[in-house]
């Protein structure tokens, strides 16, 4: 099926009049940018989009893996989800704008991956277990050192098992990220032009790494 969407700024006010019109004017969904120092939360936005609509998807148009630890990221999108009444998607790619305005450069892969396969697991309501978290002890001391008598075996988000998934998409345009996506996403954005060659092989390159 082919939808058609479209994008919106993330102004947590702006947007509710600006989201009942994408909507009244046919489009299938819009997504909002996520870059801190440009706009407004995207989370904030896309709940407030989802008040003044009733129809359309509502997506990040794309989050990152470094701004925010996979746990925070699935619960917010969950929550717009929620909200919404299930037609919420995250996006995600390597970072742009939101790593280049901290310092950085878009993520490594092998952070990349790790962070979808996280994402995946929290939005299905399942557990990561702390060791594959890899927070740096400079940055907190692991729960170990708390020695609490009913500490948590291991991060999950408890209130989303049993609930609608949220689709994952992940924007991609070079082959190890296309390859990457087929294998840990839902769905994947083609960041590579409406060029039909390019788009065939992107595409091709996708189901093969998918049938593994």
């Amino acid at each position: 099926m082919t939808e058609y969407w479209t994008h919106a700024t993330a102004s947590p006010r702006a947007i509710i009049k600006q989201a009942a019109a994408i909507e009244q004017a046919g489009w299938d969904g819009l997504c909002v940018v996520d870059s801190q120092n440009l706009s407004g939360d995207p989370y904030v936005a896309l709940a407030m989009a989802a008040t003044s609509t009733e129809r359309i998807g509502l997506g990040t148009g794309v989050t990152n893996s470094v701004t925010r630890v996979a746990a925070a990221t699935a619960a917010s999108i969950a929550s717009v989800d929620r909200l919404s009444r299930g037609r919420a998607v995250l996006g995600i790619g390597r970072g742009d704008s939101a790593l280049a305005h901290i310092g950085l450069a878009p993520a490594r892969l092998a952070q990349f991956e790790a962070y979808l396969r996280h994402l995946q697991t929290y939005l299905a309501g399942e557990a990561v277990p702390f060791s594959e978290l890899g927070f740096p002890d400079d940055i907190a001391p692991p729960i170990d050192a708390l020695k609490l008598a009913d500490a948590p075996d291991a991060s999950r988000i408890g209130w989303i098992a049993g609930g609608r998934k949220v689709p994952l998409e992940v924007a991609a345009s070079g082959p190890k990220v296309i390859k990457m996506a087929a294998i840990h996403a839902d769905r994947i954005m083609f960041t590579i032009g409406a060029d039909v060659e390019r788009l065939t092989w992107g595409i091709d390159l996708a189901k093969e790494a998918r049938r593994g």
